[in-house]
């Protein structure tokens, strides 16, 4: 049974918790709206022993307001370029009317998962010295709760504003931070923003891969069969799926939802009512 913990920078701060595990993890995956380079250092050793390791680590970083500082993503940048196993994107939104805000975060040593979701950004003041509120999830990737937070991480990492940033696009960024700061008026016919989303839509974008598939989202894809099926093939499989996980009482609605999030990953295409292609 996974167990749950409320950290809110009280007793116990979130930076306690992530730092060993972020060192012990073989897959780290962190989704914040904000970065900062003082955040950074709150877990550098942590990222230092993955990096040493060859784990895996992944970053998801908010670029649509200015809240994320240039020299911290420019340092996962050029962690990127050193190190093949260490990735980072980033979600440029094309609609100022929205923001980035998740705080995701995920760390797995083998099945064993340590999960945090809440109000702490990856910076100093959200992982130790801010008021915050955080759930941490200390479980395996059999557990319904974390087979759903890798889910929902998959659906930030795969939204159709996540690009894979370059150097261009990341000193566009640092021009609108740089102006942001001195509170210079920025409205959405700015030129350098213009030129920042236009850059957004050229880059690519995150492409799905064995590991992005935990839990459940595992079990349904390694059972669709080749080329076209229909919702009807996946549920005489059922059974099986009911075995793995007991306590889901509504399978076939869990199935659809899988189906539906590979779909947003561009691993099927749903071809009719019912009916798809695994790609």
């Amino acid at each position: 049974m996974p167990t749950l913990r409320i950290v809110d920078n009280g007793t116990i701060d979130l930076r306690t918790i992530l730092a060993p595990a972020i060192a012990q993890a073989r897959d780290v995956r962190l989704a914040s709206a904000f970065v900062s380079r003082s955040g950074l250092r709150m877990v550098e050793d942590g990222l230092s022993a993955c990096v040493d390791s060859e784990a895996d680590v992944e970053f998801l970083v908010g670029l649509d307001s200015q809240g994320t500082e240039p020299e911290a993503v420019w340092e996962l940048f050029h962690l990127c370029e050193k190190h093949e196993r260490f990735a980072m994107y980033c979600y440029a939104s094309s609609q100022p009317s929205t923001m980035y805000h998740p705080k995701v975060y995920l760390l797995r040593a083998d099945n064993q998962v340590v999960c945090s979701v809440g109000s702490s950004n990856l910076t100093a003041g959200g992982l130790a010295r801010n008021v915050e509120v955080n759930i941490v999830l200390t479980g395996t990737t059999d557990d319904e709760a974390v087979c759903d937070l890798y889910a929902s991480y998959g659906r930030l990492k795969f939204h159709p504003d996540r690009v894979e940033p370059d150097e261009e696009l990341l000193s566009l960024y640092e021009q609108l931070a740089r102006r942001e700061r001195r509170r210079d008026r920025i409205d959405t016919k700015d030129a350098v923003l213009s030129s920042f989303l236009e850059k957004a839509r050229t880059l690519r974008r995150p492409k799905p891969g064995p590991r992005d598939l935990v839990g459940w989202l595992e079990l349904v894809y390694d059972s669709l069969p080749k080329g076209e099926f229909t919702n009807a093939d996946i549920y005489r499989q059922a059974p099986a799926f009911e075995r793995r996980y007991p306590g889901n009482l509504n399978v076939r609605a869990k199935i659809r939802q899988q189906l539906q999030i590979l779909r947003d990953m561009g691993l099927l295409q749903h071809t009719a009512a019912g009916r798809w292609r695994k790609l």
